[in-house]
């Protein structure tokens, strides 16, 4: 692409609709938005798993954009901790102009540049039906604020941002259990005949100060909630308290 691109749009916003599909500044013609991007913008074949690969990159480019100094964190959190395929994924956005680059700087260190951005827009505005919709980011800025309002707006904010996501396969919520504060995560059964939503992990506390610092870290990082809820779901309680762990050591952000 040339200059005078306005990257604040999602990409590809200056494709023409023609004849049913979507023509590009050089005359291809393309079914989708995605197709123009995955075909044409990135070179790579019509493959059947395209859709999973543009959802990895979905979650890659989202996590970089909000944590994108916390290499560590996102590499166990998107690749399982496999650095070798973690650093070439970094290298390969770079290479394609997702990250940007400058000196004293790598790729495992960049943040999005203005067209990563633009992708990411693009990504989430037409994200496939199956895959449950990323929140807009205007959810993820009201939680941000809230970790330096006071008290009060804090808790109105924490108690919005609940409502918000409470209508999520997965989700994370602060209760109070007895003399215990407690973040639970439940799951809808979706594989039952009549689908249900049970608990799946929990972890209580005696002060809801610390609880309430914990859900914000998670409430921060809603974007992975979806895979989060499917570790503890299909694997335990046990399996996603390892992988929490793992996940918040690597961030060297401790909930306090």
């Amino acid at each position: 692409m040339g200059d005078g691109i306005d990257h604040d749009l999602p990409w590809g916003w200056w494709l023409r609709a023609h004849g049913g599909k979507l023509q590009d500044e050089h005359g291809r013609l393309w079914l989708s938005v995605r197709d123009a991007f995955w075909q044409g913008r990135l070179c790579f074949p019509e493959v059947h798993f395209a859709p999973e690969q543009q959802e990895l990159m979905l979650r890659t480019l989202s996590a970089l954009r909000r944590r994108w100094l916390s290499g560590a964190e996102n590499r166990h959190d998107l690749f399982n901790g496999d650095m070798m395929i973690w650093r070439f994924y970094m290298c390969w956005l770079a290479s394609i102009g997702m990250l940007e680059l400058t000196v004293g700087r790598s790729a495992l260190e960049a943040p999005l540049s203005a067209e990563g951005r633009s992708v990411l827009l693009m990504l989430q505005a037409t994200r496939d039906p199956e895959w449950e919709r990323l929140p807009i980011d205007e959810l993820l800025e009201t939680v941000s604020y809230a970790r330096s309002a006071e008290q009060d707006e804090k808790e109105r904010r924490l108690v919005a941002f609940e409502k918000e996501t409470s209508f999520r396969r997965h989700q994370f919520a602060r209760e109070r259990v007895g003399r215990s504060y407690v973040v639970t995560l439940t799951s809808v059964a979706v594989d039952a005949r009549m689908p249900t939503r049970r608990v799946t992990w929990s972890q209580a506390f005696v002060d809801p100060n610390v609880r309430d610092a914990l859900y914000e870290w998670l409430a921060e990082r809603v974007d992975c909630w979806e895979t989060w809820g499917g570790i503890a779901y299909r694997r335990g309680a046990d399996a996603f308290n390892s992988h929490l762990l793992s996940l918040v050591i690597a961030s060297g952000n401790f909930p306090a």
